[in-house]
Order: structure tokens, then C-alpha cells, then sequence
């Protein structure tokens, strides 16, 4: 056999070998677990309903100062000087879920226009890889 064809034969053995790779990566790739995306509610005030935009983002820092290293039963308080509405955010879980660190937040909201009116709710925080901490809907424990 001369040069030429085993030089031919070589060309046609690279190119086969290419479009085996090319068409096999995305098969693969596919065949990878993937991260399951979890839900995030928006905007944010559907948790909340007729709760204030800057009341939210108060709540939202309070809860912050109780993702990392605290205690379960730690709690935070917030205020707003402009609404006047106050409230208090506790740590009530700490746990892992699709591998992320998560932390169970209850909030309770005073609102002083409406003094005998108390809302309370549970919500669930994820760190989630690239976008921090979010908040997030998972099935609740019984």
C-alpha cells in the first residue's frame, strides 16, 4: 500500500472518529444528572399580600442575619420608621434539600395601622449555587 492511501485511509479514520465524538456529546451530556431547578416565587409580594415593598426588604435583611451560623430559635427584629410597622423573623429549621444548605424562617408582621392584626408566615431559604440565598418552595415536613 503506498502513501497516498493510508494517508487517505488515516483523513477518513479522523473525520469518522470527529463526527462519532460530535453527535456522542450531547447524548452524554445528557445522560448526566442534571440539577433539578427548584421554584422561586416572584415578584416576592405574593408571599406577602399588602405587605409594603420596603417592609419586604426589611424582613428580607433581618432574615438575612440568620443564615449563617445561628442557632435554631435565634430571632431577628425589623422595623420601619416610615410605615411604622414592625415584626420578627426566627430560625425555626436548618437542613439540607437537593444537596443545598436551606434554613425554615417564620416571619411575624405588627402593622400599625391595623394594631390587632398579626400575620405569620413559614417560608424556606435556599443557597443556591450562583444566585445565593432565594427563597424557595419545598413540600413541608409533618
Amino acid at each position: 500500500m503506498g502513501l497516498m492511501p493510508v494517508r487517505n485511509l488515516l483523513r477518513k479514520t479522523c473525520i469518522a472518529a470527529a463526527a462519532v465524538a460530535a453527535l456522542s456529546a450531547p447524548v452524554l451530556k445528557s445522560a448526566l444528572p442534571q440539577p433539578v431547578p427548584l421554584p422561586v416565587p416572584t415578584p416576592i409580594n405574593p408571599i406577602w399580600p399588602g405587605v409594603p415593598p420596603d417592609d419586604v426588604e426589611r424582613m428580607h435583611s433581618a432574615a438575612a442575619r440568620l443564615y449563617e451560623s445561628r442557632s435554631i430559635g435565634t430571632i431577628e427584629r425589623w422595623r420601619n420608621p416610615d410605615t411604622k410597622d414592625a415584626g420578627e423573623v426566627q430560625l425555626i429549621r436548618s437542613f439540607l434539600a437537593k444537596g443545598m444548605p436551606c434554613r425554615t424562617i417564620s416571619y411575624t408582621i405588627r402593622y400599625a395601622s391595623s394594631p390587632n392584626r398579626l400575620d405569620r408566615h413559614v417560608v424556606d431559604w435556599c443557597h443556591v449555587q450562583e444566585d445565593g440565598w432565594k427563597i424557595v418552595n419545598l413540600p413541608r415536613q409533618h
